[in-house]
C-alpha cells in the first residue's frame, strides 16, 4: 500500500505544481487570459499570447486631436512600447457581453483606465468593443473601438454612473 500512496501523492503534487494550460481550440479562454493580462499591464504575460506578427490596432483613434500617436502597432515589441507609452497603470473590462466566431472574440462594454498622473491615480471610463483574433493558439489582432468622445473620469461619485451614450 505504500507504493500507492507514494505514487498519489507524486501524482497530486506534479498536479498542483503544473500551471493550467490553455487548449488552443478554445479561443474565448485564450482571449479571455490575454485580456487579464492586458488589464493588469503584464507585458511578460502578453508575450506568451502575442504572435510574432500580430497587429494592435484601433481606428477610432486615427483622427482625434488629442490622441498623441494613433494606435496602429504591429509585432509585439512595438505593441509593448505604444501601450507602456499610456502610463496606464491597471485597467478593468466593465464586459456586457463576450461571444466568439471565427476565431474572433468580441468583448463588448467599457473600460475602466486607471492611470498614473504626476498627481496620483485617475480612473477613466469608455466605452469600447475589444476584438481578439486567435489563430493556432496565440493572438494575431487585437482591435479596439473606441468611444473617446465619451470617456468620463470614475470618482466614487460617479462609480455607477452610465457612459453618455447608454452603454455600461
Amino acid at each position: 500500500m505504500r507504493p500507492v500512496l507514494l505514487t498519489s501523492a507524486t501524482l497530486a503534487l506534479t498536479l498542483l505544481s503544473t500551471p493550467p494550460t490553455l487548449a488552443d481550440d478554445d479561443p474565448v479562454a485564450l482571449a479571455q487570459a490575454y485580456i487579464h493580462a492586458y488589464e493588469a499591464q503584464d507585458f511578460d504575460a502578453m508575450l506568451d499570447f502575442m504572435a510574432d506578427e500580430m497587429v494592435f490596432i484601433d481606428p477610432t483613434s486615427f483622427d482625434l486631436v488629442h490622441v498623441s500617436e494613433a494606435a496602429n502597432w504591429t509585432g509585439p515589441d512595438a505593441i509593448i512600447s505604444g501601450i507602456s507609452a499610456w502610463n496606464i497603470h491597471s485597467g478593468d473590462y466593465r464586459i456586457e457581453r463576450i461571444y466568439e466566431a471565427a476565431g474572433r472574440v468580441i468583448f463588448d462594454g467599457a473600460f475602466d483606465a486607471r492611470m498614473a498622473t504626476p498627481d496620483g491615480f485617475r480612473t477613466f471610463r469608455y466605452p469600447i468593443v475589444t476584438i481578439i483574433t486567435i489563430e493556432d493558439g496565440q493572438v494575431i489582432e487585437h482591435r479596439d473601438y473606441t468611444g473617446l468622445n465619451d470617456v468620463i473620469e470614475v470618482t466614487a461619485a460617479s462609480e455607477d454612473l452610465e457612459l453618455p451614450s447608454g452603454t455600461p
